[in-house]
């Protein structure tokens, strides 16, 4: 059994290409800056082979990434491993910064956050994800769902490989403090509302930071929070109930993306030896005592299903028409068949929504 699972995962993992970290200092085109915390071994060389690595001491930093005009919903395109980079079709750096002290940071972070009226929206990474991967897909998020407010990275330790699977799940636990201090930073720096979109086991890493801050009393910070999105969580489900009792009252909206065909969480759940994790929930009943939206987008599967959210540009034309994304953002969820086309039920203090394609609900 232990052979099939390894085989399964290379299989998986082998659909794409690594990403590459590519410089073009090109003033003339448009570029995002994204706020970057890390735990990573080394911020100045995250593509080293010992980026990898653990750093107990948070580093910060600032990437302005600019997305290519050629760029088509869903996707995320590098320069070939023999071809220069191109910025009509490469997602690349045109500036980075890295700060050597906290007070630069804040200094740079509080203007940003002055421009965008103190709104934030911070994007943790999943399991098997480099520095250059999470960073690019915050970048192609942001774009694609035209993502309000200043966009920040944290960026915690992944092996990046996809037999790290128990590395980074070390990691992730490592990581929590680090978390937290890059939340007091932002909020130090003069953040408003901050929205917290943790994947996969970059879900995990959220709640367990949620709920460490819940115990210390961080009630300052934890009170920025406008709300909390938890895309396909690699989260047990009695571990995600005993995380929720610790944070106590929920941010709201607290969002939670599922997709029963998520092959990634199918291999998760037979590594843990569990029939099923949070991102693959079947029976909402489960967690219906809790104040939670989950949306079930199982019906716009992209490759193993994982990140449908990011990946499949049907969903993310069904998200973003009309300024839904922007509308759940902001908390606006009184009437939930006017932000979402699927079937809304209600189980208890859970309000479920299965998404399905315009097509299917027109026949």
């Amino acid at each position: 059994m232990r052979a099939l699972v390894i085989i399964a995962l290379v299989v998986l993992s082998a659909c794409a290409p690594r990403g590459r970290l590519d410089y073009h200092p090109d003033r003339e085109a448009p570029a995002r800056a994204i706020f970057v915390g890390s735990t990573r071994a080394d911020l100045r060389h995250p593509e080293s082979p010992e980026a990898f690595g653990r750093s107990e001491a948070l580093q910060l930093g600032r990437f302005d990434v600019s997305v290519p005009p050629m760029h088509q919903p869903g996707e995320i395109t590098y320069p070939s491993a023999h071809e220069a980079p191109d910025p009509q079709t490469d997602f690349l750096v045109s500036r980075a910064a890295i700060y050597s002290q906290p007070t630069a940071f804040r200094a740079d972070l509080r203007r940003e956050l002055a421009r965008n009226g103190g709104e934030a929206i911070v994007f943790v990474h999943g399991y098997n994800t480099t520095f250059v991967e999470g960073l690019y897909r915050l970048a192609q998020l942001g774009k694609d769902f035209e993502l309000p407010g200043v966009l920040l990275h944290y960026s915690w330790p992944s092996r990046g490989h996809v037999m790290g699977y128990a590395y980074d799940r070390d990691s992730a636990l490592f990581a929590r403090d680090g978390f937290e201090e890059f939340l007091r930073e932002l909020r130090a720096a003069g953040a408003r509302r901050i929205l917290i979109v943790g994947h996969s086991m970059g879900a995990a890493l959220t709640m367990e930071t949620l709920r460490q801050m819940a115990i210390a009393g961080e009630t300052e910070t934890i009170s920025r929070l406008a709300g909390v999105v938890l895309i396909s969580p690699d989260i047990d489900v009695d571990v995600f109930r005993a995380q929720a009792r610790r944070i106590g009252k929920l941010p709201q909206p607290f969002l939670i993306f599922t997709s029963q065909r998520d092959k990634a969480l199918g291999l998760s759940s037979r590594i843990s030896g569990e029939q099923t994790r949070l991102g693959n929930l079947q029976d909402v009943s489960a967690v219906a005592d809790l104040k939670l939206t989950i949306v079930d987008v199982g019906a716009f599967n992209t490759g193993e299903g994982h990140f449908n959210v990011a990946t499949s540009p049907a969903l993310i034309a069904l998200l973003g028409e009309t300024g839904r994304v922007a509308a759940v953002l902001e908390g606006e969820q009184s009437e939930h068949r006017n932000l979402f086309s699927g079937v809304v039920l209600s189980v208890q203090n859970v309000t479920q929504i299965v998404l399905a394609p315009v097509e299917a609900l027109a026949n």
